[in-house]
């Protein structure tokens, strides 16, 4: 299992006592707290980006940057009260060694050169239903110093693009490092290596002869295998700060057997100058259409939405409509649901919808829409009078019943599919049947069509996802299988007259 880093005294390359002044230590400390300072402004600013993407898409479920925000704010509370604090040069010697700022800066330099960034030092873990860890299908989020029980876990210090990347940064020395292989009577036996697969290596080496950088590899490595992101293992990068490659043939092949689990590493001769927070910001918000699947299953409460009056202009609010309604008129004007939420994220994906879905959705127009909410009914299912009518007129005429333009590459018809609930089952993880047995039939042919068929599927439907994530929490998962990969949308919309009965 793998433990938080721990500098080194060579981190810092502080002098031995008789010949570091106490103005050579003062000075150290100072610079140590301007450098991390530098750090804690941009986290800031990094988290106060996040909030308002967050606020602005109503994201369901939030960036893990807590961890992250304590560390630097706690390093920095200890370097300043070291530099007030009245103490003899060998214990302000240790307290600096002690210090994990170089761990901190490189962490953060390596998740300004990734993308979607989702959490920061969490766990993952294999043999999840032996060890007791059934819940945590998604990870945990652990206290610096905290321990984890069992042994199948793997410590990710960042989950970058929006969950298929695991980094893990290292600040190990060549140095520490050539002392690690003598300790352990090492030897550089890669030869013996090369007509072996990386499969093989895994399963047949004895992880207790590694040093640990090949031990954490290997660990994420069989993490990674077991906890899929819709139905692939997130790739694995190592940032190796302090470890140049071609440089000694021990060192080398240390990186090989890394290498060798299928993961990627940056060596400190690889890696360029930090880049500037302001030019990579962006780039390091999720984008939670980055995630999502080829084709797009929508369940019926975001076909609702499409086709609903409210989403498409504005709408007066009559006295007679319900609370509900006149609530998602005031919101639209403040925040407009298909340009803000829906379209971004549908682009130009294919979409599909289940018969149940369809079915549910034509009932709800057949009884209540109004005449222009039944039309753009019938143009996204092409159906009734546009049966017939071509892919591209059925935009054209989607448009012409918007104020809101379309997206570059929407397509229509939304394809409607059977669920065929029968052979899915045959698909799905053991909790699947747990979830059936809970959820109404019309539920089913949604969710589980789309978890069955790797389908992302857009809803707003948030009592369901929940219910769905807290069933495979509370029964788990095997390692390998996936839950369902759903979308929520922030914000529904109903039908005009959905509840426009007159008092």
């Amino acid at each position: 299992m793998s433990t938080p880093p721990v500098n080194e005294l060579e981190n810092l390359e502080i002098a031995p006592s008789n010949e570091t002044t106490s103005t050579d230590l003062k000075a150290t400390v100072q610079d140590l707290i301007s450098r991390c300072k530098a750090i804690h402004e941009e986290v800031e600013t990094y988290v106060a980006a996040v909030d308002a993407n967050q606020k602005l898409a109503r994201t369901q479920n939030p960036v893990e940057y807590r961890s992250l925000r304590s560390d630097f704010k706690n390093e920095l509370g200890f370097l300043q009260k070291l530099s007030t604090s009245n103490l003899s040069e060998e214990r302000a010697r240790h307290y600096i060694v002690s210090s994990n700022l170089v761990y901190y800066e490189a962490l953060w330099d390596a998740a300004k050169r990734s993308s979607g960034l989702l959490s920061f030092r969490k766990y993952f873990f294999w043999n999840r239903q032996k060890e007791g860890h059934k819940a945590a299908y998604q990870g945990l989020n652990l206290g610096k110093g905290s321990q984890v029980k069992g042994k199948s876990a793997a410590l990710v210090d960042i989950v970058a693009a929006d969950g298929m990347e695991w980094v893990r940064v290292s600040t190990i020395s060549e140095k520490r490092l050539l002392f690690d292989l003598a300790k352990l009577g090492w030897m550089n036996d890669s030869d013996e290596d090369e007509d072996m697969d990386d499969q093989s290596r895994m399963d047949e080496e004895d992880d207790e002869d590694e040093v640990d950088i090949v031990k954490h590899a290997r660990d994420l490595a069989r993490a990674a295998k077991a906890n899929p992101i819709r139905g692939r293992s997130p790739k694995v990068r190592f940032v190796l700060t302090r470890i140049e490659s071609g440089h000694l043939k021990e060192v080398d092949a240390v990186v090989d057997k890394v290498r060798a689990t299928g993961a990627t590493v940056q060596c400190a001769n690889e890696i360029g100058p930090s880049p500037l927070l302001s030019s990579v910001l962006p780039e390091l918000l999720v984008d939670r259409s980055r995630t999502l699947s080829k084709i797009l299953n929508i369940d019926c409460t975001i076909l609702l939405a499409l086709v609903s009056d409210i989403s498409h202009a504005q709408c007066p609010i009559l006295d007679w409509y319900p609370g509900e309604v006149r609530a998602q008129i005031k919101e639209e004007t403040q925040e407009k649901l298909l340009p803000t939420h829906l379209y971004p994220a549908i682009g130009s994906h294919p979409m599909v919808c289940t018969q149940e879905a369809a079915d549910q959705m034509n009932l709800i127009v057949d009884t209540l829409a109004t005449d222009t909410e039944k039309a753009r009914a019938n143009i996204l299912l092409q159906q009734n009078n546009h049966e017939s009518t071509d892919p591209t007129e059925l935009v054209k005429a989607w448009a012409e019943l918007s104020d809101h333009p379309v997206p570059d590459g929407f397509s229509l018809p939304i394809s409607v599919v059977p669920s065929n609930l029968d052979d899915a089952m045959q698909k799905l993880p053991k909790v699947a049947q747990k979830a059936a047995e809970e959820l109404t039939s019309l539920n089913r042919a949604i969710f589980f069509y789309g978890w069955a068929e790797g389908l992302t599927t857009l809803s707003s439907n948030r009592a369901r996802a929940r219910q769905i994530e807290h069933i495979i929490n509370e029964n788990g998962i095997e390692d390998g299988e996936a839950g369902p990969h759903i979308w929520l949308c922030g914000e529904s919309r109903s039908l005009i007259a959905k509840h426009g009965r007159r008092k």
